[in-house]
């Protein structure tokens, strides 16, 4: 690895919006319980939250792209955190069903901005033939913050001193978003005396709505491989949203104490497998892997699901582990099943992350019909398409492994 090309102060402020973004985006999960609670929710009420979150990055991946070629990468992060602190503070100051959904909407759109900005940032800050090295590292970073943001919910919940005040009494979630204020406020401090290097693109690189972005939309691997990630995302969300009401519901257990425990754990898992995933995928190839990632997933959604206490708890921590290089495979068989436009390619893929807003939704949909357990079952259908795409993928360049 050649280290004289990496701006390590750069690659410093990424890792901290990685954290930023993971640990706002993965405390909607352990939180809907007790919105359902506070504001009385249906299970498809309780899922427009999710929903409005997420959607977001359907709306406005490919345009934020499309601006970031016309402004600085600073400029970006500003908006995006202006975008989040405003709505944090809406929170904060209304309390109502209507203003979250209107907040995390905001929310949302600043996680997509950033999403859209931090990771050409973290290309040019360490040079292209680091980049993949210095990504998983983002991934541990974001599992890490995952990991952690239930842990500081449930320690919330549990302190006596914040229960003392009657503003945080009835809504203790209040007290997440009050410290994402502090968060944003700090980074945003921390960007602005920061020297950041600039994003340039190749022609190549752009996004286009001629020619290159028609073809794409014509190809079919951009609807096998967008469809990839919006069934991954939607299955990490579609667990990090409904675990803690499905084990309270199933087997009587506190969502804010081992329903933030259970969500923590599959966070903690996900980031042990991700350090597995850099072994396995010197050692095995990147199709087989998928298959063995989302076939060992797929029994554990059964066990989760239909499975006695003690193994629905155990299954549901362990998914954590078995999907943690799903993201990274889907990625990658895509985008080494392209010739060029890598740069359109990405940001097709990425608009895929609204599957985090989706299967949470059809899950309380169907869950509404049925029953949560039947509905989570859509889990399992995703992970069914995940294991299509390592039969489907005839990647052009496969994942160079070791010889031994």
């Amino acid at each position: 690895m050649n280290t004289s090309s990496i701006d390590y102060l750069s690659v410093l402020i990424v890792m901290m919006i990685f954290f930023v973004i993971s640990f706002i985006t993965n405390i909607i999960g352990p939180l809907v319980p007790d919105f359902i609670q506070s504001f009385d929710l249906s299970f498809v009420l309780a899922s427009f939250l999710p929903l409005s979150f997420f959607i977001a990055y359907g709306l406005f991946s490919i345009p934020s792209g499309i601006i970031l070629e016309k402004t600085g990468n600073k400029q970006m992060i500003f908006f995006a955190f202006a975008l989040s602190f405003v709505g944090a503070l809406t929170i904060i100051i209304f309390k109502t069903y209507t203003s979250l959904l209107f907040s995390f909407f905001l929310i949302g759109t600043g996680m997509a901005i950033l999403q859209v900005v931090i990771n050409p940032l973290l290309r040019v800050s360490v040079s292209p033939q680091n980049f993949a090295f210095f990504s998983v590292i983002g991934q541990l970073v974001f599992g890490f913050a995952s990991f952690l943001s239930p842990i500081f919910y449930k320690s919330i919940v549990q302190s006596s001193e914040v229960n003392a005040y009657s503003f945080f009494a009835d809504s203790p979630w209040v007290l997440i978003y009050l410290s994402f204020l502090l968060l944003l406020a700090l980074v945003s401090v921390i960007v602005y005396v920061v020297k950041l290097p600039s994003i340039t693109f190749s022609e190549g690189e752009k996004f286009k709505f001629g020619s290159t972005f028609y073809d794409f939309l014509r190809e079919r691997n951009s609807y096998i491989f967008f469809f990839g990630i919006f069934c991954y995302v939607g299955v990490e969300q579609g667990i990090n949203n409904w675990v803690s009401q499905f084990l309270y519901q199933y087997h009587g257990l506190d969502p804010n104490v081992v329903g933030t425990e259970v969500i923590s754990a599959f966070w903690g898992n996900l980031t042990l497998g991700t350090l597995v995933t850099l072994i396995l995928i010197k050692t095995v190839d990147g199709k087989v892997l998928l298959h063995i990632y989302s076939l060992a997933s797929s029994i554990l959604i059964l066990c989760a699901l239909f499975g006695n206490l003690e193994v629905s708890v155990l299954s549901f921590k362990l998914m954590g582990f078995s999907i943690s290089g799903i993201w990274s495979l889907i990625i990658s068989l895509g985008l080494n099943s392209v010739t060029k436009n890598h740069g359109t390619f990405t940001g097709i893929l990425l608009t895929g992350i609204i599957g985090g807003a989706i299967f949470p939704f059809l899950i309380a949909f169907i869950s509404q019909i049925s029953e949560l357990r039947y509905g989570m079952l859509l889990i399992f259908l995703g992970l069914l398409y995940i294991s299509y795409i390592g039969f489907y993928s005839k990647p052009i360049e496969k994942n160079s492994l070791l010889k031994f």
